[in-house]
């Protein structure tokens, strides 16, 4: 299994510490501690965050050979700030992710063959990168295509998320951005059920997952709703959870075409992702997770 991961990778600034980040890049490290053959492509600047963002996407054992390097804007920053526990974030402007070259990109994509496309929607803020997806969309084939919404303050707007749906074969989102999205095109106040049946019909998506915290997950197919229960964990760290889930899902839907069976098991995943420090936990924990769930 060949995935490519298309986005952004960040340093979240929090209290003067930096923490590695991005979905983009949380999502593609779990598709590598599964087992996939994993690249990233994204743009990074030629400075400090950059050189340490590249060492530690190697780290994780994730294919560096699609990452960017710009001479002139610097890797992206977020400045998160808490208030009374809550955080707030500022996604720092024009930065190297927003720059992704498809010239750049074109010679490698030309001479690899992927069986999954992974992408967001904050990548998607500059046209740059927007058209840099398109062109690859529109070119290169890929079996699956996955849109994790991932809506971030002041970083979307109904066409981009409009165009994103048009692109996907698999869709996820949580509970929020489905009031989000309803809105945009039909109604902010239908239920999940009617909202996957709606945008499933007019954008020809075949699976549609939405999280829904501790109430777990929905999935969505052209014959079957159905609701996946939480695993019950005492939840230390969530961040890095969706992603993991995300990753978790496609590998095991990629091996048995069987979304119900991916759900459960990106469940787990999930939980124990909750349950540990980091947004990116070891490979090891990825690997007995994956063991315990095929002895199910």
């Amino acid at each position: 299994m060949r995935v490519l991961s298309f986005g952004e990778i960040v340093w979240d600034i929090i209290d003067g510490k930096e923490y590695l980040g991005g979905a983009p890049l949380n999502f593609i490290a779990y598709m590598s501690h599964l087992g996939a053959e994993a690249s990233m492509l994204s743009r990074l600047g030629k400075d400090e965050f950059g050189k340490r963002a590249f060492d530690a996407v190697e780290n994780h054992g994730v294919g560096t050979s699609f990452i960017q390097w710009d001479d002139t804007i610097g890797t992206g920053t977020v400045d998160v700030t808490l208030e009374n526990g809550q955080p707030d974030y500022i996604i720092n402007p024009d930065k190297a992710y927003d720059y992704i070259s498809f010239e750049e990109a074109k010679p490698l994509l030309d001479s690899t063959a992927f069986d999954i496309l992974y992408f967001g929607t904050l990548v998607q803020r500059n046209p740059t990168s927007a058209a840099t997806l398109s062109s690859i969309i529109d070119q290169y084939q890929f079996k699956e295509i996955f849109y994790d919404v991932n809506l971030r303050k002041d970083c979307f707007s109904k066409s981009i998320v409009k165009a994103s749906l048009k692109k996907c074969t698999i869709l996820k989102l949580n509970e929020e951005e489905v009031g989000v999205i309803g809105g945009y095109f039909f109604d902010d106040k239908m239920d999940i059920e009617e909202f996957c049946n709606k945008i499933s019909d007019r954008f020809q998506i075949h699976t549609i997952i939405v999280t829904a915290g501790k109430h777990g997950s929905y999935i969505f197919t052209k014959v079957a709703f159905v609701h996946i229960p939480v695993v019950p964990v005492e939840v230390v760290d969530a961040v890095g959870a969706g992603d993991s889930f995300s990753a978790a899902f496609l590998f095991k839907f990629y091996q048995k075409n069987d979304p119900i069976d991916a759900a459960k098991f990106a469940n787990r995943i999930g939980a124990m992702v909750a349950s540990s420090h980091g947004a990116i936990v070891s490979k090891n924990k990825v690997q007995e997770t994956l063991h315990q769930y095929a002895q199910l």
